[in-house]
């Protein structure tokens, strides 16, 4: 516990975990009852048996994995949504018409600049 041996402690802890790869320290340490998980990358965790299991990743409609949110209660587990954000003004008219504005209404809102339209365009 001393400050002063820190220093060698390190090179020794370096030194051992530098003998042995990731894989080979896992099957170590499989199986015991030691608090021992390797680190591992973004592009590795998904992968990891133990978020596979409990199903800890989720992929959207693009392909792109995420955490699945959290906790993941088992009476009210949380649902992702997996549909990509909304652009701003994206859903001005359909929320401004739930409201009950006419078209005329949101026109006016338009023409004026209150409220902005990203309607979705092709790319043609």
């Amino acid at each position: 516990m001393s400050f002063s041996d820190w220093p060698e402690l390190r090179r020794i802890f370096t030194q051992s975990f530098a003998s042995k790869t990731q894989a080979e320290w896992s099957r170590v340490f499989d199986g015991t009852d030691a608090c021992v998980t390797p680190v591992l990358s973004f592009e590795d965790v998904s992968s990891h048996p133990h978020n596979q299991e409990r199903a800890s990743f989720v992929t959207d409609h693009s392909g792109e994995e995420s955490p699945r949110p959290a906790p993941l209660l088992s009476r009210t587990p949380a649902e992702p949504c997996l549909a990509p954000d909304p652009a701003i003004g994206g859903h001005t008219v359909e929320v401004l018409e739930e409201f009950g504005f006419t078209s005329a209404d949101i026109d006016q809102m338009l023409t004026a600049g209150v409220v902005e339209v990203n309607a979705v365009k092709a790319k043609l």
